[in-house]
């Protein structure tokens, strides 16, 4: 990970604020996932059911939808709120009593959002030429954080208390929330007024909003049943079948740090359609495997197909719409993917007795996106930037 954060900074001349800001988002995939990694002791200590823990989850969730509504123009400001806002929600969950464990959890998750969607605009103002690549190697460095997480917990001491992990918490966080005064945060130009090349329209918002809604969707589905499906396709023991979840977040890590390096080659408009191309390939090798071999094809380029897709979602979006205020609406929408996606997977599972039958959702709603692509313009360039394209060709 440092080579890679090293080998960037080199390329894009990169201040040491920028990459404080590429550091933090690290960690706020580290923090975005801890609660799933302790939550086996939260529940044991606390003597919750499924569907209790379930509701700390999505308490989680919720908070980082609503963070991302609070990010409108001073992304500064909300970046520095969200990184103090999480230390001390951290705390107050870790430390406080149980019964306000819910409102701290929520307070901690809309830390995390307004921390993410502003670190993700003020990459994507930095870097208005290279968008795509910026912002998919900040996904791959979240990435990074998420498969951290999981390790290093699992190499705490046991009797490790939650008042201390609280701490660490904080530590880790909070000096991020001093990034605004390193100063170097701010594009060398100013971010387009509005214009005959931007669309800020309704529509627009709602085609990015629905698309992000979908890749978080499918992300979500297919790595939170993966499991359970190799289970149930090819006769694994739960660790062998384990190892397939491993592989589709070990194609997604790669996938995220491959983009930036593939968008050297090809636009980006053209790696999305191939993306979405291959993501389809992938879900319809899952829904179709009654081998491991195929399980595990279609579980890697199911992987790799949807590490560009979101950064490239967010940055065609920013080309399209610039700035818009409205653009919090476009992460919160996202977001709910992620819990409105498995849940349509379980209970159309649970309805058929298939969970083959379940995976459909997934790539029902690849095949939406491809809709999305075809037939209502996801992928048009803005008028004036096509046009100013075709002229420089």
């Amino acid at each position: 990970m440092s080579n890679s954060l090293v080998t960037f900074a080199t390329k894009y001349q990169l201040r040491p604020s920028i990459i404080l800001l590429y550091l933090g988002f690290l960690v706020t995939g580290a923090l975005t996932v801890l609660l799933g990694v302790v939550l086996p002791k939260v529940a044991a200590v606390w003597h919750l059911t499924d569907t209790q823990s379930g509701t700390l989850l999505m308490t989680l969730f919720a908070g980082s939808s609503l963070g991302a509504l609070f990010v409108r123009k001073h992304f500064q400001r909300t970046l520095t709120y969200g990184y103090l806002l999480v230390p001390a929600s951290g705390l107050l969950w870790m430390a406080a009593p149980r019964l306000l464990a819910v409102p701290a959890i929520f307070l901690y998750g809309v830390g995390l959002g307004m921390a993410m969607t502003s670190t993700s605009m003020l990459v994507g103002r930095l870097f208005p030429q290279k968008r795509g690549a910026a912002l998919s190697f900040l996904n791959f460095c979240w990435s990074i954080g998420s498969t951290l997480c999981p390790l290093l917990i699992a190499r705490a001491p046991n009797h490790l208390s939650p008042a201390a992990l609280g701490v660490a918490v904080a530590v880790t966080a909070l000096p991020f929330a001093a990034l605004p005064l390193l100063g170097g945060l701010q594009a060398k130009t100013q971010p387009s007024t509005p214009g005959r090349g931007l669309d800020r329209s309704f529509r627009t918002l709602a085609l990015f909003a629905i698309a992000g809604f979908i890749y978080v969707g499918i992300e979500s589905a297919v790595g939170g049943w993966l499991t359970t499906f190799a289970l149930r396709t090819v006769a694994w023991s739960y660790a062998r079948s384990s190892l397939t979840a491993a592989c589709f977040w070990g194609a997604v890590l790669a996938g995220r740090g491959l983009t930036p390096l593939v968008l050297e080659g090809i636009r980006e408009v053209k790696l999305f359609r191939l993306a979405v191309l291959a993501l389809m390939a992938g879900l319809g090798m899952l829904v179709a495997a009654h081998s491991a071999w195929l399980l595990l094809a279609g579980t890697v380029l199911t992987g790799l197909a949807l590490a560009p897709i979101f950064p490239l979602v967010l940055s065609l979006f920013m080309a399209r719409a610039g700035e818009s205020k409205h653009t919090g609406w476009v992460f919160m929408l996202s977001g709910f993917g992620g819990a409105v996606m498995p849940w349509m997977t379980g209970v159309l599972s649970t309805g058929t007795h298939s969970l083959r039958i379940g995976l459909l959702v997934p790539f029902a709603a690849s095949l939406v996106l491809l809709a999305m692509m075809l037939w209502f313009g996801l992928t048009q360039a803005p008028a004036a930037r096509e046009a100013a394209e075709m002229a420089a060709s």
